[in-house]
């Protein structure tokens, strides 16, 4: 699977989300697709371009945003707590590259937290705690974001968010890191420490017409220390582009 993939898609949706005035008690539903363009932080993996379907609904509380879904314990005009779990599509596979030959799979999972939005002027702001349910890492993931923008005429919205990702050991580990079982003369063991790296995110959502909506996202994430001393990374940061349309019911 394609590394940092439900990173990229979720960061869309929710500072798609994160700029709506208000939420209505009625039944609304969305459907869409639309592709990203990724690349793997793993040594000689490829970038990848896959399509994406874009799947909104909202009732009263519960809301389904592509890939997750949960329920809204607060909901303001400007603050918003919900419970949540969400797909991540995170893994390696020993045949995206000669070099990963001989790893063990590290395979996609779900993970469960809670996310706080605050919709304010001109500075607004998101932070989410998550945690693996399906025990393929046990790891945890901590992100914010401070998020600003401004509208460019009545049809686009422009935004920008920058903040910090702090993600366990146990996390780092499993995707990052190299059992003694797995390594070799050029890919030593290495267990992976907890790190911090950090997202920079535009976005851009545009509406031709009232029930349709394009949505732009370009997102850099810059590693931290424990994923940049894995013998499985190559890099030091990898960007991403998402571009979906969908219409709303």
């Amino acid at each position: 699977m394609v590394s940092m993939r439900a990173v990229f898609v979720i960061g869309a949706l929710v500072i798609g989300a994160s700029v709506a005035a208000e939420e209505s008690q009625k039944l609304r539903w969305g459907v869409g697709g639309g592709f990203v363009s990724s690349p793997r932080p793993y040594v000689d993996a490829k970038s990848k371009t896959f399509p994406i379907p874009v799947v909104n609904f909202r009732y009263q509380r519960w809301f389904v945003q592509g890939i997750r879904g949960g329920y809204e314990l607060l909901s303001t005009p400007k603050w918003n707590v919900s419970s949540f779990a969400q797909a991540r599509f995170q893994g390696l596979e020993p045949e995206d590259s000669p070099f990963l030959e001989g790893m063990e799979r590290r395979r996609t999972s779900m993970d469960g937290g809670v996310e706080v939005v605050y919709r304010g002027r001109p500075v607004g702001f998101r932070a989410a705690a998550l945690t693996d349910v399906l025990g393929k890492s046990n790891g945890q993931d901590f992100n914010a974001q401070a998020v600003t923008g401004a509208p460019l005429g009545k049809r686009l919205l422009v935004l920008a968010g920058f903040g910090p990702r702090w993600q366990s050991a146990r996390f780092v580990d499993y995707y990052y890191g190299v059992g003694i079982e797995e390594a070799t003369s050029m890919r030593p063991a290495y267990e992976g420490q907890g790190t911090l790296s950090w997202d920079l995110a535009f976005s851009a959502i545009y509406r031709p017409l009232p029930r349709w909506s394009l949505f732009a996202l370009w997102n850099r994430t810059t590693f931290g220390e424990g994923i940049r001393q894995s013998p499985t990374v190559d890099r030091d940061a990898i960007s991403s582009f998402v571009l979906f349309v969908t219409r709303d019911f």
